[in-house]
């Protein structure tokens, strides 16, 4: 779980690790409430970095590792995080709106009362993921995401969803037992 040891790193030190040109190799670190908004973080090893409050939007996370890491509080909306490994990260209350996450992998990640709304989790590994007053309102995900959070979301979270399918690239709204859609008026 999260530390609560100060600040571990300086700004300045931060600053001049992610100028480097040179893997970022940040495990276990402590970076409660760092502005990380727009940072180059693609490929870096963040595992058990504590992130709580941190300002990470707009961040490239490409293939970064965040096994473990706490984001509580974080932002990271408009966050690239295409392939980012969240396995077992606290995102609790979480802002990721508008974030990319597709081929993710989110399993056993807590995502309590976070904002998803417009993220997309097309492709992305859900097993586990607990989403609990979770917003996903417009969030894009594909058959097996769907599946596999189904059971475990509210009916108003499933109708939140946006379902993308790859043998129709429009999107629908999944159709659940408890969706009923909207009447259409006379013309």
């Amino acid at each position: 779980m999260p530390n609560t040891k100060p600040r571990t790193i300086s700004d300045s030190e931060l600053e001049a690790r992610l100028r480097a040109q040179a893997p970022i190799e940040l495990s276990g670190e402590n970076l409660e409430g760092a502005n990380l908004e727009g940072a180059s973080l693609r490929s870096a090893d963040l595992e058990r970095v504590n992130l709580r409050g941190a300002n990470l939007r707009g961040a490239d996370l490409r293939g970064a590792n965040l096994a473990w890491a706490c984001l509580e509080g974080a932002d990271l909306s408009h966050a690239t995080a295409l392939g980012a490994r969240f396995t077992h990260a606290h995102l609790e209350t979480a802002q990721l709106t508008h974030a990319s996450l597709a081929l993710a992998d989110l399993r056993w990640a807590r995502l309590r009362e976070a904002d998803l709304t417009d993220a997309d989790l097309v492709g992305a590994r859900l097993d586990g993921v607990e989403m609990w007053r979770t917003e996903l309102r417009g969030a894009r995900i594909d058959r097996e995401g769907f599946r596999c959070l189904e059971p475990h979301l509210s009916a108003r979270q499933l109708q939140d969803l946006v379902l993308y399918t790859r043998d129709d690239p429009a999107a629908e709204r999944p159709r659940t037992p408890s969706f009923t859609p909207p009447l259409q008026s006379p013309a």
